[in-house]
């Protein structure tokens, strides 16, 4: 579709990106001459990794930690979406503990509507607390169960 000096650039590739950007963008309207625009951007953004990579940016030690930071950051992201997902499966939430935070809303002046219209959301509070207590308890277990030395006198030289 686009070759920038030596990088091809693939209709697919093209497509794959700009689909992206309208999935995070529900706004976003694509005419031509925002697809054009588009591309024009992909061609700038090439065009400055490839200075980059000439200058040897890449091979730079902050360069090189920076991406390490993002790949760990992410990954441990992922890790707590997955096993947040996991746990979340096993949460139990019953009626009486429904009706004991809404007793404790009406008590306390936060709602006068009925039950019927905030169940959905107190359901969904419950969760997300029983699910961060969950979470916070498996790291827990993890750090018991995990091997650590630490050689104070290195650290405390």
């Amino acid at each position: 579709m686009a070759r920038i000096n030596d990088f091809p650039l693939t209709l697919c590739e093209y497509e794959n990106q700009l689909a992206a950007v309208v999935n995070l963008n529900e706004d976003y309207k694509l005419t031509k001459e925002a697809k054009d625009r588009f591309l024009r951007e992909l061609i700038k953004k090439e065009l400055l990794i490839q200075e980059a990579k000439k200058l040897q940016l890449d091979r730079k030690e902050k360069f090189i930690r920076s991406i390490e930071y993002h790949w760990e950051s992410t990954l441990i992201k992922n890790l707590m979406e997955v096993k947040g997902e996991e746990l979340a499966k096993r949460i139990v939430v019953s009626q009486d503990e429904i009706e004991a935070v809404y007793n404790s809303m009406k008590k306390s002046g936060e709602t006068t509507q009925p039950l019927e219209n905030l169940q959905a959301n107190i359901i969904e509070k419950i969760s997300g607390e029983k699910k961060t207590k969950l979470l916070i308890k498996w790291i827990d277990d993890l750090e018991k169960t995990a091997k650590v030395e630490v050689n104070e006198e290195l650290l405390y030289q």
